[in-house]
């Protein structure tokens, strides 16, 4: 008896000692959540006065509407029936919001976490009657975001994220991480900048894009992941499974029921005969670079370009003969400075050349468009263009510039909205 006393006291005495092992900490300076409650987060979407437009965003043109994003924080509305005294009257407020698509009366949009379908048949009245709940679900809220820290630990329970502040965090650790959400975490979120060609009812935007939409189906890029979404019926938005690219998708462009992907090494196209799961018909490479594309007939005009995020040193327009969009053909090719978005219409070929703005150039032979430069607008550092009824819309890192081009040897300037 004595000794089964002796037992059990020392099995007393172990546990107490290990329930007194002391907690490892860690403090450190990080990028700290600042949480937002579901309820009120989803229940932001507002119409509001006009805001200044301060920064460039996707440019977005709906029947006499030019519509452009404040990235992050919504979308601002500009009734642009006159495009030489454009009106800016009123913001749509989407908390998280960086790209959209509209197709009749329904603006489709990402907002953090969610997709959201929104009826702007009033368009000051806007209302949300539709949305797919926790489809981005990593994406974090990049406006506040300083890549100089960390991520702090993040808990879901506690709401969304909707922004961040950098202060001392203090945390329970049991390794040698001096943090609990990583960086690679923070650069899957998805990062929607721009466009798609024109089908019936539906709107159209610049040639640098990570959403695009086909017939019923709203594609958008997150991370590396192509989502296909049924908006069939607005009011019930339905997911599919996400599709893995295989290579870094930076734009989208939707031309006959396939999806041209821009990459950082090549352009890939993808099939959508089932809309639910696009597949891939072919790819053509390049070396690693910037790569925004447009389609019209059967040629695909890419741009490619270094800087910024975009590694190598090419700096071109390569023409791609996609007849047979099985087997893309390069054909020709052209050296800019730096060029960016392009757009096309008709024999009209607009690109976007960075700091040596914007150039127009005759199209009628794709294949030596690029020694046709009809006219240079260098007073602008462009970015992305939608040239559309001979009106140019061009963003630049100062404003918003239009222009008309009906008469291609008199290109005229018709208005700026400075930022």
């Amino acid at each position: 008896m004595k000794n089964k006393l002796i037992g059990i006291l020392s099995l007393t005495i172990v546990l107490m000692m290990s329930g007194c092992k002391d907690k490892v900490y860690r403090k450190y300076m990080a990028n700290s959540p600042i949480y937002t409650s579901y309820e009120e987060f989803r229940n932001s979407i507002k119409f509001e006065s006009p805001h200044n437009i301060t920064t460039k965003g996707q440019i977005y043109i709906k029947d006499s509407y030019l519509f452009v994003t404040d990235p992050h924080k919504g979308i601002h509305v500009i009734d642009n029936s006159n495009p030489a005294s454009p009106n800016n009257i009123g913001f749509i407020k989407i908390i998280g919001n960086t790209g959209f698509v509209i197709k009749g009366n329904y603006l489709y949009a990402n907002a953090l976490i969610d997709m959201v379908v929104i009826d702007i048949t009033n368009i000051t009245a806007p209302k949300v009657v539709g949305r797919i709940e926790n489809i981005f679900p990593d994406v974090l809220p990049l406006s506040s975001y300083d890549p100089n820290y960390p991520i702090a630990k993040i808990d879901s329970s506690l709401g969304v994220v909707t922004a961040f502040e950098i202060k001392e965090v203090t945390e329970e650790t049991n390794d040698n991480n001096n943090y609990s959400t990583t960086l690679s975490n923070f650069e899957s979120s998805i990062d929607v900048v721009g466009g798609s060609s024109n089908f019936q009812g539906q709107g159209i935007s610049g040639s640098i894009t990570k959403i695009t939409m086909i017939n019923n189906y709203v594609y958008v890029m997150e991370g590396n992941h192509l989502i296909p979404i049924d908006v069939s019926n607005p009011f019930e938005p339905k997911s599919s499974e996400k599709i893995r690219i295989w290579r870094t998708v930076e734009t989208l462009f939707a031309y006959q029921n396939h999806i041209f992907m821009g990459t950082t090494t090549g352009m890939l196209i993808y099939e959508t005969s089932s809309p639910n799961n696009p597949t891939e018909v072919s790819v053509i490479n390049h070396l690693t670079a910037c790569d925004p594309v447009v389609v019209q007939g059967n040629y695909a005009y890419v741009t490619i370009r270094s800087g910024n995020t975009c590694a190598g040193v090419l700096n071109q327009l390569d023409v791609v003969d996609v007849s047979d969009f099985n087997n893309p053909i390069l054909k020709a090719s052209f050296q800019f400075i730096n060029p960016h978005g392009l757009g096309i219409d008709g024999d009209k070929l607009f690109i976007c050349d960075g700091t040596a703005g914007l150039k127009v150039l005759d199209a009628t032979n794709p294949l030596t468009c690029g020694n046709q430069l009809i006219k240079t607008f260098d007073n602008i550092q462009a970015t992305d263009v939608i040239p559309h009824n001979n009106i140019a819309i061009v963003i630049g890192d100062d404003g918003i510039y239009q222009y008309d081009y009906s008469d291609i040897q008199n290109l005229n300037l018709l208005s700026v909205i400075n930022f």
